[in-house]
C-alpha cells in the first residue's frame, strides 16, 4: 500500500476481516484487510456491485478457508463511505459535481434547420432537450423536451416557460427557467436521484455501469496545480497533467464510455424500465420458440453497445402474449452473464417506445432496441450501487416514505 494514501474508514467484518476506505487524492478504493494473515488488497469500489460475489479468505489455521458473500458487506460498506463522507471533503466536491453535471445533463443540442428533426445525429436524438431555433431569427426559440411526461411535469413545461428570446440556448439559459427545478420536485426518482446517484458514483470510483471508467473519475479527483516558474528553457518544461472540467465534456463524449447515454435512455423511458425483464438463456432461439414467439428480424450490434461483446440480436414477437423479445447471443466470450440473454417486454410500450425516440421522424427498431436496453441496463447498475451510497449521494425520499433507491 502507498505510505503517502490514508485510512479514513474501517470496520471490523468479525475477527479475521476488516473492510477499509483508502484515499490518496482519486477516487476511494476499498481495502480487504484481513487480519489474521496482516495483508491488505486495494479494489475499486465496482468490485462489489455484484451482490451475488463471493469472497474468500485464508484463515489462522493451515488450509483454512474463511468464505464471505459480497450481499453480507452492504451495511459495512455503507458505514465506511459515510465515515469517509465525514472526514474528507467528498460532500463539497459532491455538491459542486452535482450543480455542473446536472448543466451537462440538460445540455439542449441545438436544432436550426427543420429537416434535421427528421433525421437527427446519434447525439441530438440521444439528449434530454432541443433547443428549436428554426426560424428565420436563430436567436430565438423553444426548449423542446425530448421525453414523454406526466401532467404533474407538463406544469413544468409550458410554452412560455420554454421560450429562447436573446441567444440563450444553453444548459445556462434552460435552468434558469426554472424548468429543471419543477420537473425534479414533481418526479425527483426521475429528474434529481439518478444524476446525484450518478455524481456520487463516479466520484467514489464504482463502475460506469459495468464499463470501467476510473481513469476518468480519478481525473475529476486532481487539483488544479499552479504553473511552474519561468525557466530558463521554458519550451522544454513537461507539460502539467491538468484536471477533468465538468464543462469539458458533454454526455456524449467517449470518456463516459456510454454512460451518459444510458442515463438519458433511462430518463427517457423512466416509466417503462421495470416492464423490461431480463434473464439468461442457453439456446434464446429454441426458449423463444418454445414459449410461440415467432422470430421477426435480426440486427447485429458492435462490441460497446449493449455490452462488451459484439451481439446478434434477434427479434421476436408473441401475438398471443402481445409481447415483443429480444435474443441476445454473444459473439465472443463475456464475462458478464451465462449463455445469452433474452430481453421481454410487452408490444405496446415498444410501439410507443418507438415514438417516444423520435421527434417526428422515421421510426428505427435498432435505435430504440438499444434504448430499451440501456434503460434497463442502467436501472440495474442505479439499483446495485444505491445501498451503499444513498445515504451521502443526496438523494430524495418519496413522500410516502420509502427508501429512494
Amino acid at each position: 500500500m502507498d505510505e503517502k494514501g490514508k485510512i479514513v474508514g474501517s470496520f471490523d467484518v468479525d475477527n479475521n476481516l476488516a473492510l477499509q476506505v483508502w484515499t490518496k487524492d482519486r477516487t476511494p478504493r476499498l481495502v480487504i484487510f484481513n487480519k489474521t494473515k496482516n495483508t491488505r488488497k486495494l479494489i475499486h469500489f465496482s468490485w462489489v456491485e455484484k451482490r451475488d460475489r463471493k469472497l474468500s479468505i485464508n484463515g489462522a489455521k493451515r488450509g483454512e478457508t474463511i468464505a464471505y458473500s459480497v450481499e453480507d458487506f452492504t451495511p459495512a460498506i455503507r458505514r465506511i463511505l459515510t465515515e469517509y463522507a465525514v472526514r474528507t471533503n467528498f460532500r463539497l466536491k459532491l455538491l459542486k459535481f452535482a450543480v455542473d453535471f446536472e448543466k451537462v445533463v440538460h445540455s439542449p443540442e441545438l436544432v436550426t434547420d427543420k429537416r434535421e428533426f427528421a433525421l437527427l445525429s446519434e447525439d441530438k436524438r440521444s439528449s434530454l432537450w432541443l433547443a428549436d431555433c428554426t426560424g428565420p431569427d436563430k436567436k430565438v426559440g423553444t426548449f423542446r423536451p425530448f421525453f414523454p411526461f406526466s401532467a404533474d411535469e407538463g406544469e413544468a413545461l409550458s410554452e412560455e416557460r420554454l421560450n429562447i428570446v436573446g441567444g440563450g440556448r444553453g444548459a445556462e439559459a434552460l435552468l434558469k427557467t426554472g424548468t429543471v427545478d419543477i420537473l425534479k420536485k414533481a418526479n425527483p426518482a426521475r429528474w434529481h436521484n439518478p444524476v446525484r446517484l450518478m455524481a456520487a458514483a463516479m466520484l467514489l470510483g464504482f463502475s460506469f455501469c459495468e464499463e470501467d471508467g476510473s481513469e476518468f473519475a480519478d481525473s475529476l479527483w486532481e487539483e488544479k496545480k499552479p504553473a511552474p516558474a519561468p525557466t530558463h528553457h521554458p519550451i522544454a518544461a513537461a507539460p502539467m497533467k491538468q484536471p477533468v472540467r465538468v464543462s469539458a465534456f458533454s454526455l456524449h463524449t467517449p470518456r463516459l464510455i456510454g454512460l451518459g447515454h444510458k442515463l438519458v435512455a433511462f430518463i427517457r423511458h423512466f416509466n417503462v424500465a421495470g416492464d423490461v425483464e431480463v434473464g439468461e438463456s442457453m439456446d434464446s432461439a429454441k426458449e423463444l420458440e418454445e414459449r410461440g414467439y415467432a422470430r421477426s428480424r435480426r440486427f447485429d450490434f458492435q462490441a460497446k453497445t449493449i455490452g462488451d461483446v459484439p451481439y446478434r440480436v434477434t427479434l421476436y414477437e408473441s401475438e398471443e402474449e402481445r409481447r415483443i423479445a429480444l435474443g441476445c447471443e454473444p459473439q465472443s466470450a463475456t464475462m458478464r452473464h451465462k449463455g445469452e440473454l433474452i430481453y421481454t417486454f410487452p408490444t405496446a410500450i415498444y410501439q410507443e417506445a418507438l415514438k417516444d425516440d423520435t421527434m417526428g421522424g422515421t421510426e428505427d427498431d435498432f435505435y430504440t432496441m438499444t434504448q430499451l436496453i440501456w434503460a434497463r441496463q442502467f436501472k440495474e447498475w442505479y439499483e446495485n450501487v444505491a445501498p451503499y451510497i444513498k445515504n451521502i449521494a443526496g438523494l430524495i425520499e418519496p413522500e410516502d416514505g420509502t427508501k429512494a433507491e
